[in-house]
């Protein structure tokens, strides 16, 4: 781990920018954004703002898929490597 001196000015960007969920079956699965929702937990945020989008677990993870390939240059099977080592699971709507 790493410690660093942030600038505020990236972390109101980062704010703005919002977290992409999929509501699948009554659940909201984070496709995008898990910095962002992790760096939120240790401000002792309780929201984030979120893209809600419609469709099902494999939209999501399709969509995640295509973020990665085109930011990181990542073969498919090196994000869902990632993803699984992730665990992702639906984050509970409440």
């Amino acid at each position: 781990m790493s410690i660093i001196d942030l600038p505020i000015s990236e972390l109101e960007q980062d704010e703005s920018t919002p977290v992409v969920v999929f509501s699948v079956s009554g659940n909201l699965l984070l496709a995008d954004g898990h910095h962002r929702v992790a760096a939120a937990e240790q401000l002792g945020r309780s929201t984030v703002r979120a893209e809600v989008r419609e469709g099902e677990r494999g939209d999501a993870l399709q969509f995640a898929i295509d973020l990665a390939q085109r930011q990181r240059s990542l073969s498919k099977q090196e994000v869902i490597d990632a993803i699984a080592r992730r665990g992702q699971r639906p984050i509970e709507r409440r």
